[in-house]
């Protein structure tokens, strides 16, 4: 490469395998837009043949007997023609070489590309203006936790795909993470942005065009109630050490909250979004007049109920459990798409101009909820907390400090924190002993990963799972005993189990299922089978309880050693730990395998 500039050459140094690639890729795409121009020339080669470059020694004598410092015959490469002639010069140079040197370690016709700049090549544009003078990611003292969701009007998003690669390209100088899916019916985001350039990204994706932005058409005009922003940062340290996010993850999905539903309906008529602090001071007079109510009479007359209005937590059974809303109703569902039985269950002899007040955790599953009510159901007075729970508390934070939530409990986050403790109220019970606490975590053990509520306690005691089956399956398989951690502590629990102890928890223990007895009390699985499952849960966590697992396993290679000569038809495949079964017991039933 001949476009030397000293002056950056240290910046775009290429200092790891991935740099190199990326700068090759870039340096050709910058080539397909003409910024640079190609020339040829024949090689120098030394003694032997080898081709050198030009200023690798100047005293090797090129063909024609002049020193590679006098050589000039280099030609212009600007169309077809051009390329074709060089390769005519690079062939008639080989053949004249081979001819004269019959040992020459010059096996085929070479040629030397020289790539410079084009002097009269269009400058690139000046970087856009929220990058300019923008502070470097890598330095931020935190992490800003934020989530914002868009539901474009008029067909929502023409091309997920391509909308997902722009967003990729634009916020990459930002060193963001987090997950992002995009559908045709709009974008669902949870992120981390670094602190000291949180103010960048906010322009880029929210300011119109002509002010510098890149997103408006997409982000910026429809986000409802802006973003999300998490109002105490995650100091960098603690962030590295328990990241919620490891990567930015972009998805294209068919629909960014799945609903279930066979048409969509019209998310730009959900009903009324209700500000926060309207919101908190709704509740806190309901509050009231139902505590004024129940202290001056037993009974409330029909008229005094219709005028109360009806509170609906929308969100999934686990994370009502450890927070709500005073006054709130939760729908008890396990997945979203459960959501409109429950909710025609119970609103059936509701009148249609009843007050419904729905909520979630940040306002996207409210929207889908509120247009269900009002479009479906043909409720007429329905509104919806606008940025949900998450928005709530930082309003209440920022604008009221000194008011009482209305919320109660932790709000459950979809990140690797599980929680953000809003008040110290434990509303949860203990999923293994009952106990109150405001924890959740997910079972270590990875062919059960139960989300549930559990206590410090039980997190300890149970080495991190649910119950005294997936405790034996742990200690057997000698996983490490990491626990869950509280929304209040980001530090994780560790537990140190004394292999005279392990000894003690296998033979005192009480099996609840028959797999837990047969898991302990059976040969380990082969190192392969331990090695798929360890790579599993390192690089593809979320689906490391998909795998078979030893006793699955032990089942699948019992099968197979049964069938007539080890002849197995496997439909679909995860990860190769069900196949690497299959093959085990059909290498006993076909004498072996060749």
């Amino acid at each position: 490469n001949d476009d030397n500039d000293d002056d950056t050459s240290t910046e775009y140094a290429c200092t790891s395998l991935k740099a190199l690639k990326q700068t090759i890729h870039e340096f050709f795409r910058r080539l397909k837009k003409s910024t640079y121009i190609l020339s040829a020339s024949l090689p120098t080669l030394d003694e032997e043949g080898n081709v050198l470059t030009h200023a690798d020694d100047p005293d090797i004598l090129f063909e024609n007997g002049t020193s590679a410092e006098d050589n000039v015959g280099t030609w212009s490469l600007e169309s077809n023609e051009d390329v074709r002639k060089a390769f005519v010069q690079a062939e008639q140079f080989f053949l004249r070489h081979r001819s004269q040197n019959v040992t020459s370690n010059m096996k085929r016709p070479t040629l030397v590309l020289h790539v410079t700049k084009d002097p009269n090549a269009t400058p690139p544009p000046p970087p856009p203006p929220y990058l300019t003078g923008m502070a470097d990611p890598h330095a931020t003292p935190s992490m800003t936790m934020l989530s914002f969701y868009a539901f474009p009007p008029g067909g929502g998003i023409d091309d997920p795909e391509s909308t997902s690669e722009r967003l990729k390209r634009l916020w990459r100088p930002f060193r963001a993470l987090g997950r992002v899916y995009i559908a045709r019916e709009g974008i669902n985001a949870q992120m981390a942005v670094p602190t000291n350039v949180l103010d960048n990204f906010l322009s880029c994706c929210t300011l119109p065009s002509e002010e510098g932005g890149e997103l408006f058409e997409v982000l910026g005009n429809y986000m409802e109630n802006g973003m999300n922003i998490d109002p105490v940062p995650v100091d960098a340290k603690e962030f590295a050490e328990d990241p919620p996010f490891k990567n930015l993850h972009l998805r294209v999905r068919s629909q960014i909250v799945a609903d279930g539903f066979e048409k969509p309906l019209d998310w730009q008529s959900a009903g009324y979004d209700m500000p926060p602090l309207e919101w908190h001071r709704k509740l806190k007079e309901a509050r009231e007049a139902r505590q004024s109510k129940s202290s001056s009479f037993e009974g409330d007359d029909d008229e005094s109920k219709e005028e109360m209005p009806i509170v609906l937590d929308c969100r999934n059974d686990y994370e009502t459990q450890v927070g709500k809303f005073e006054l709130a109703e939760p729908l008890n569902t396990e997945n979203f798409r459960e959501s409109w039985d429950v909710l025609k269950e119970r609103l059936r002899d509701v009148p249609k101009d009843a007050p419904i007040m729905t909520y979630c955790t940040g306002g996207i599953r409210c929207v889908k909820v509120a247009a269900y009510l009002s479009q479906e159901l043909e409720f007429t007075n329905v509104s919806r907390l606008a940025g949900g729970v998450v928005a709530y508390d930082r309003t209440l934070n920022e604008e009221a400090p000194t008011e009482e939530p209305m919320f109660k409990g932790v709000n459950y986050v979809f990140d690797g924190r599980m929680g953000r403790r809003i008040t110290d109220d434990q509303l949860g019970t203990c999923y293994t002993c009952g106990a109150k606490t405001h924890l959740i975590t997910n079972c270590k053990n990875s062919n059960c990963h139960r989300r549930m509520v559990q206590c410090e306690h039980c997190q300890d005691a149970f080495y991190g799972t649910c119950s005294e089956g997936c405790k034996t399956r742990i200690v057997n398989e000698g996983l490490g005993p990491k626990v869950g951690k509280s929304s209040s502590d980001k530090s994780p629990l560790f537990a140190t189990i004394p292999e005279e102890e392990k000894k003690e928890e296998s033979e005192d223990v009480t099996y609840s299922t028959l797999d837990d007895y047969s898991s302990a009390h059976s040969t380990e699985a082969a190192p392969l089978l331990r090695e798929i499952e360890t790579n599993t849960a390192a690089f593809l966590p979320s689906g490391a309880h998909m795998v078979s697992g030893s006793m699955q396993g032990s089942l699948l290679s019992m099968l197979a050693s049964t069938s007539r000569e080890g002849r197995i038809l496997e439909i679909g495949t995860f990860t190769g730990y069900a196949t690497a079964c299959f093959l085990e017991g059909a290498a006993a039933a076909g004498g072996g395998l060749g």
